[in-house]
């Protein structure tokens, strides 16, 4: 066997670094977890002990220029000048909206319509989450999803993501 057919070996660290959490979101016990592969970043969002959804983005598509995404506040006339909201926009955050250059793929499960956009939306947000952290990250994000409830409401979608983000 010649020298240069050999593949070169990788120094990634071994077991692949995992993070948990766990919380009540709606009053049912949700479990978070993220594990880092040299190639892939993995996380479910189990509640029940189900995963019945899994959901992939590929983060090497994102636009390594931040600066040039362009807000909801640029685009939303009721935000000033200046980004500010001028008191039309209530209830808005232009900062928890998704990237819009980030393509969530349902791979199994989805069936439900509302499932299907609640976990593509959830699974977006928490790429855009990653690449805002990390502009240079080029892994694919997979995601399982086992929620209860087919529709997240604000406030349950907002304490998934707290648990999310505390692995990341």
């Amino acid at each position: 066997m010649e020298a240069d057919t050999v593949p070169e070996v990788s120094r990634d660290t071994f077991p692949a670094r995992t993070r948990t959490a766990a919380g009540d979101v709606d009053g049912i016990p949700t479990c978070v977890m993220a594990v880092d592969f040299a190639d892939k970043i993995l996380v479910t969002i189990s509640q029940s002990g189900r995963l019945a959804q899994w959901v992939h983005v590929p983060l090497a598509a994102a636009d390594p220029d931040l600066s040039s995404q362009r807000s909801a506040s640029a685009a939303d006339p009721s935000y000033g000048e200046d980004g500010e909201d001028d008191g039309d926009a209530v209830g808005k955050d232009p900062g928890l909206l998704p990237m819009t250059h980030l393509t969530a793929t349902t791979v199994l499960g989805g069936t439900v319509p509302e499932r299907e956009v609640a976990g593509q939306l959830c699974v977006t947000q928490i790429a855009s989450a990653i690449v805002t952290k990390e502009p240079e990250e080029q892994r694919l994000l997979v995601v399982g999803l086992g929620l209860e409830k087919a529709r997240l409401e604000r406030g349950a979608f907002m304490e998934i993501l707290g648990l999310v983000l505390g692995c990341l």
